[in-house]
């Protein structure tokens, strides 16, 4: 049995799956926070020429003159990357992955991306807030408490942790992830990124599955493996 299937049996005998997201899914839907890249140019390149900002992430704590200029970098983020957003072969084939699985999702993104896909928003604790909260200034909504029931609904249960492009040395969600599956007995880590960015410690190595390479193509390989699977049952 292959990775792939291996996970793919894991996520089809769970009783609820715990959806760890960062930079590296939005960088497979191909919007990236970090990049001075042909997208970023092609939205923001006016500001690139009058600040020197190089990334989205840049624009976002900019120093502007003033408020107009930053609600204006912002306005356009909001309606570039929500707004105008549809959603994309990678968050479709993350929904028909959970299927009516329970789930609840941890992420750091702040595009919205998996709640315009389809994921409910009262399953979902975006940890460092959302882009439209910056546009607003509005704080950002504590999930906590959802997160902690949802954890305590599913102790000792069959849970997947699925964790989706969190680097390596990510300490505000992947650090408690992993800390997660190594006191929850039936618990199972599956981690997707790119191979330098894979990381599994030797505590949890026995009930961890891997998968490195490009999210898309990953996802992609899951969804028809489930599918596969589900037409011969």
């Amino acid at each position: 049995m292959n990775k792939i299937e291996q996970a793919a049996q894991a996520i089809r005998q769970a009783d609820a799956l715990l959806i760890g997201a960062s930079n590296g899914l939005s960088i497979a839907e191909g919007y990236h926070i970090f990049a001075n890249n042909e997208m970023f140019r092609r939205q923001f390149g006016d500001f690139q020429q009058k600040y020197g900002i190089r990334s989205v992430i840049e624009g976002c704590f900019y120093h502007y003159p003033g408020r107009e200029e930053r609600q204006e970098f912002l306005n356009r983020l909001v309606q570039h990357w929500i707004k105008d957003y549809r959603p994309s072969q990678v968050m479709k084939d993350l929904l028909a992955i959970v299927g009516d699985k329970d789930y609840f999702i941890l992420t750091s993104n702040a595009d919205t991306h998996l709640e315009l896909s389809g994921f409910a928003p009262d399953k979902m604790f975006e940890v460092e807030g959302t882009f439209e909260d910056l546009l607003h200034n509005r704080p950002m909504q504590d999930k906590s408490q959802e997160a902690n029931a949802f954890l305590h609904r599913y102790h000792g249960k069959r849970l997947v942790i699925f964790e989706l492009g969190i680097g390596s040395r990510n300490r505000l969600i992947k650090l408690p992830l992993m800390q997660l599956v190594a006191r929850e007995p039936q618990a199972t880590y599956i981690t997707l990124n790119l191979a330098q960015e894979l990381y599994i410690p030797d505590e949890i190595a026995g009930k961890s599955i891997g998968l490195a390479g490009d999210i898309a193509d990953t996802l992609r390989k899951l969804k028809e493996k489930q599918r596969t699977d589900d037409n011969i049952s």
